[in-house]
C-alpha cells in the first residue's frame, strides 16, 4: 500500500464530563458510547475532573483519560475557571483534537468556551429533562455547534433547545446485558429464593420518588400481597433523604420486608432477582434503568414522567401511572402481579422495543454521522 492510499489516522475527540466519583446511568452511557465508537475513525480522550470509577472503567476499555477539574462558577472560582478552560485548550492542542463533546451543563460551558478559543466544533449531549434556567440553556446552546438530546423530553426542556436549529434526538442505546441467573442474583442481594420481590434501582433521591414506592408497597402488603421490596442504589447528594426512607420503613412496620442494598456496580446484572421493577421518578430525560429492565425481561411499572413514556408503551411493554401517585403505582403493580399473561406479553414487547429503539450500535453510528457533519473527511487534524 502506497502512502497516498494509506487509511487516515483516527482523529481525536475530547469527551468532557464533570464527574467520575460514581458510576451512574450517565457515566455508564458515556462508557458505552466510547466503547462502541469506530476507533478507525475516532480516537476518544476522556477528560474527567479526577480519577475514579469511571476513569478506571474507561482505561480498562483502552480509552485514554486525562484530568481537568471543572469548578462550579462561584466567586471563589474566578481564577480557577479560566485555568480550567486554558487547560482544556492546551490538552486539545496536544491531542490534536478535532472536536469537543460534553455531556452536562457545567462540562458544556467549559468545553464550549474552549472550543470557541480553538475554533473547533463542540457537541453538547443533553441527558437531563430540566435545565438549571432558561438563560443557562440559551448560553450553552449558543456555545454548541451541535446538540444531541437523548429524548424528546430532553430536547423540549427549554425554549432555547426547542428553537436550536442544530438539535437532534438520538436515544440512548445499550448493548446486551450480562445477567446473573435468578438464584445467583437473589443470593447476592440476600433475598429469599421463593419470595415475590419488587425492585427499585437508582440513587436514593427525592426526585426518584422512592417514598412513593414505599407507600405503594405498604398498600400492596395491606391488600394481602406477600411481597418484598429491594432498593439497589446509594444515597444521592441529599444524604439525609436515605435516612428518612429508613425511618419511614421502621415507623411503618415494614423494616423486615424492605431492604436497601446500597450502591452496586453490577446493578444491571441483578435484574433477574426482581419479579417487577418500580420506577416512580418525578422527572426523567431517558431512564437507562427502564431500558435495562426491558432487555432483562423484567416487567415494569413506571411513572409517566418525561422520557419514561418514551421507553415504556403503556399497556404494551409495561404500565405507566401518574407521577406522585402511590395508589396508582400500587394498583398497576397488583395488576401485573395478578395477570401472568399480561406480564409475559409486556416482557416480549419490551425486549423487542429495547432491541429496535435503544440499540447501542445504532446510537454510536448516529453520533458518528453528526461528527462527520461537523468535521468533514479530509479536515486538518
Amino acid at each position: 500500500m502506497t502512502p497516498s492510499s494509506a487509511p487516515p489516522e483516527p482523529r481525536a475527540v475530547l469527551y468532557v464530563t464533570e464527574r467520575s466519583d460514581f458510576f451512574g446511568g450517565g457515566q455508564r452511557s458515556l462508557r458505552d458510547l466510547l466503547g462502541a465508537l469506530d476507533r478507525s475513525r475516532y480516537r476518544p480522550v476522556a477528560v474527567l475532573p479526577e480519577d475514579g470509577p469511571l476513569a478506571f472503567a474507561l482505561r480498562a476499555d483502552g480509552v485514554a483519560t486525562r484530568f481537568v477539574p471543572l469548578p462550579r462558577l462561584r466567586p471563589g472560582s474566578l481564577l480557577a475557571a479560566p485555568r480550567a478552560v486554558l487547560a482544556l485548550v492546551a490538552l486539545a492542542r496536544r491531542k490534536e483534537a478535532v472536536l469537543l463533546h460534553s455531556d452536562s451543563p457545567r462540562a458544556a460551558l467549559y468545553a464550549g468556551i474552549a472550543a470557541r478559543l480553538l475554533r473547533l466544533p463542540h457537541l453538547w449531549h443533553v441527558r437531563a429533562s430540566r435545565p438549571s434556567s432558561e438563560t443557562a440553556d440559551r448560553i450553552l446552546a449558543a456555545l454548541a455547534r451541535s446538540i444531541v438530546a437523548v429524548s424528546n423530553a430532553a430536547a423540549g426542556r427549554s425554549r432555547a433547545l426547542r428553537r436550536a436549529p442544530h438539535l437532534a434526538v438520538v436515544p440512548t442505546g445499550i448493548g446486551a446485558l450480562q445477567l446473573f441467573d435468578r438464584d445467583t442474583a437473589r443470593a447476592r442481594l440476600g433475598l429469599p429464593r421463593e419470595a415475590v420481590v419488587l425492585g427499585v434501582v437508582g440513587r436514593l433521591e427525592r426526585d426518584k420518588g422512592d417514598e412513593d414506592a414505599i407507600e405503594a408497597f405498604a398498600r400492596l402488603r395491606a391488600a394481602g400481597h406477600a411481597t418484598h421490596l429491594m432498593f439497589v442504589g446509594g444515597p444521592g447528594e441529599e444524604a439525609e433523604y436515605a435516612d428518612e426512607l429508613l425511618r419511614g420503613t421502621d415507623e411503618g412496620g415494614l423494616s423486615e420486608a424492605v431492604r436497601f442494598a446500597g450502591p452496586r456496580p453490577e446493578a444491571a446484572a441483578l435484574f433477574p432477582a426482581f419479579d417487577l421493577l418500580l420506577h416512580p421518578s418525578r422527572h426523567e430525560a431517558l431512564p437507562r434503568v427502564l431500558i435495562e429492565a426491558l432487555r432483562a425481561g423484567v416487567p415494569v411499572v413506571a411513572s409517566a414522567a418525561g422520557g419514561s413514556a418514551e421507553v415504556i408503551e403503556d399497556g404494551v411493554s409495561g404500565l405507566l401511572v401518574p407521577p406522585r401517585d402511590p395508589e396508582a403505582l400500587a394498583g398497576a403493580a397488583a395488576r401485573l402481579l395478578r395477570d401472568a399473561a399480561l406480564r409475559t406479553a409486556c416482557v416480549a414487547a419490551g425486549r423487542d422495543r429495547a432491541g429496535r429503539r435503544f440499540d447501542l450500535q445504532a446510537m454510536a453510528r448516529a453520533i458518528e454521522a453528526i461528527y462527520a457533519s461537523l468535521v468533514p473527511v479530509g479536515a486538518a487534524s
